[in-house]
């Protein structure tokens, strides 16, 4: 098996798939010989944040000189973006090994004993079976979508279990009330574990709380007032973090938005956590270069400077008001154009009131996804708001478009799905590894 027949495959199974069950997913780990057994995890559940969060732990457990996997989803370039190890890609060769193995013990359940996996589980043993294979300190590993029912909930035990902010997210399956929610994001907490959240609303709180204590765990919370602020611009922040036992001053980081210094101080206190508990060893001198040296692609992240353009995964309620945030904080002075794709299982309602007051002009395209929203239905959405509403049926389009529009002093932003802003980098920010991946298209 090649490259392109392991992403055939993968594919091939997911148009005919479903989700597994937990017992499907153990019954075939315990084929491979549970591999996810012989690994340490950090689990990473929540709504918002979650892929940033993850990338920040990562990045400071390289810094340290520890082996780390990073498991996170959805791709922006290319499947091999799921699966790193220190900050390097999964190669092509390693992928279609580790699939081969994967399938020779998968075919002959498919179909009878179990069914055919849905992608997201494929992705998830085919991480297990790579960072087995590859001996790793540790694996940093997001969950996608929920948790308690999630494939990567089959883990038995974990380091921790960190929980970013929770909103309102994927409604089609985890329910619109954000206590059904936050029961299913509190469901990778582990009997006796520890638990590092984010704060919450009063009412995800008080799930968060009921779960650990349900399952014996020791739960520790960043309070807002933890954190202070120091310096903000367009091309790096900083802010000083107090935690039960000390402090740790003038933290750098890149990545922009005030929500980011959120996600590193969650970051932070998860290895500080864990390091007061003799989980691992840590130095402040690797948390500070991690901090700093740490990138996330799609999270409002500069690709050009002439116009300033950016892309942002601001897909829900929650992560639309971050970056509106983000636009008021850096952009006060400046026109702001906003591309945007939405898929219908999202609340675009509320991503939409959030961001199109801001807007200049407004260019509504469509995310390659089969749920992807009509863009003259967001059109139609948004005619109250009185702004110059554009349509481009291509993403490729609609970069042109905004560009076209678009003059030197203004501001470009793409932003809604991450299917959508994962194609628009493609398209401005081109790869050897792009040029190859076209063949699959």
């Amino acid at each position: 098996m090649n490259f392109l027949e392991a992403i055939k495959f993968i594919e091939f199974c997911h148009s005919h798939g479903t989700r597994l069950t937990h017992w499907d997913m153990q019954l075939v780990l315990s084929n491979l010989g549970n591999p996810h057994q012989t690994l340490n995890f950090i689990h990473v559940a929540g709504t918002n944040g979650k892929g940033s969060t993850s990338s920040f732990i990562h990045s400071m457990l390289m810094a340290e000189g520890h082996q780390v996997g990073l498991f996170t989803s959805p791709h922006l370039h290319c499947y091999t973006d799921r699966l790193r190890i220190n900050g390097i890609n999964i190669t092509k060769e390693e992928f279609a090994e580790s699939m081969s193995l994967l399938q020779s013990h998968l075919e002959p359940l498919m179909g009878e004993t179990i069914h055919y996996p849905a992608m997201f589980d494929m992705m998830t043993l085919l991480a297990f079976v790579y960072y087995s294979r590859k001996q790793v300190d540790y694996v940093v590993l997001e969950v996608g979508l929920g948790g308690l029912k999630d494939a990567t909930n089959v883990i038995e035990n974990s380091l921790v279990s960190v929980i970013t902010p929770i909103g309102i997210d994927h409604v089609d399956v985890l329910g619109s009330d954000l206590e059904q929610i936050a029961y299913h994001k509190a469901g990778i907490i582990k009997a006796g574990g520890i638990v590092v959240s984010h704060c919450q609303e009063e009412i995800v709180e008080k799930v968060i709380r009921s779960v650990s204590q349900g399952q014996g765990a020791e739960l520790r919370f960043l309070e807002k007032e933890d954190v202070s602020i120091l310096h903000q611009d367009i091309r790096d922040q900083s802010f000083d973090l107090n935690y039960a036992t000390g402090i740790l001053s003038d933290l750098k980081i890149k990545m922009l938005g005030e929500h980011q210094i959120y996600n590193a101080a969650l970051a932070t206190l998860t290895l500080i956590t864990l390091r007061e508990h003799n989980k691992l060893q840590i130095s402040n001198e690797a948390i500070y270069k991690g901090l700093l040296q740490n990138s996330w692609a799609g999270r409002l992240e500069l690709l050009m400077d002439n116009p300033l353009t950016f892309i942002d995964g601001a897909h829900n309620h929650q992560g639309a008001s971050v970056l509106s945030s983000a636009i008021k904080a850096y952009f006060k002075d400046k026109k702001i154009n906003l591309v945007m794709g939405m898929l219908s299982n999202k609340d675009v309602s509320g991503v939409l009131e959030q961001l199109v007051p801001l807007g200049n002009k407004i260019i509504f395209t469509t995310p390659r996804n089969p749920k992807a929203k009509d863009p003259h239905e967001l059109a139609n959405m948004v005619k109250s708001y009185n702004k110059e509403i554009l349509v481009a049926e291509t993403i490729k389009d609609s970069i042109e478009l905004a560009l076209e529009i678009t003059q030197p002093d203004e501001v470009i932003i793409f932003t809604g799905s991450l299917y959508l802003i994962g194609d628009v980098r493609k398209n401005l920010v081109v790869t050897e590894e792009d040029n190859e991946y076209k063949q699959l298209a």
